[in-house]
C-alpha cells in the first residue's frame, strides 16, 4: 500500500485506519512511506496499534521507504521500533 500524501495527521486517521484494515484482511501490511515527509502523534498511535494487532495475529506490519524526517519524528516520539 502506497501513501500519496506528503503529510499525515489526525484528519487522515480514519481513512488510513480503514486502508490498514483492508490490507490486514489480505495478509501482511506493508506501507510505502516514500512520499510522506511529516506525521503527527495520532498517526504514530495508529501505527503502534496496527503493529500490535499484526503481532497478535502473526502477520507482519512494515513501513518502507521512510525518509530521514520521519526517522527523526519516530525517534523524538521514542517509537523507533515501528
Amino acid at each position: 500500500m502506497k501513501i500519496d500524501k506528503n503529510e499525515l495527521n489526525i484528519y487522515e486517521v480514519a481513512s488510513l485506519h480503514q486502508d490498514i484494515l483492508d490490507e490486514f484482511k489480505k495478509g501482511d501490511v506493508v506501507i510505502d512511506m516514500s512520499n510522506v515527509k511529516s506525521i503527527d502523534l495520532s498517526i504514530i498511535q495508529l501505527f503502534i496499534s496496527a503493529k500490535k494487532s499484526c503481532s497478535d495475529n502473526t502477520t507482519k506490519f512494515m513501513l518502507t521507504n521512510i525518509s530521514q524526517e520521519l526517522v527523526d519524528i519516530f525517534k523524538s516520539a521514542k517509537c523507533e521500533s515501528i
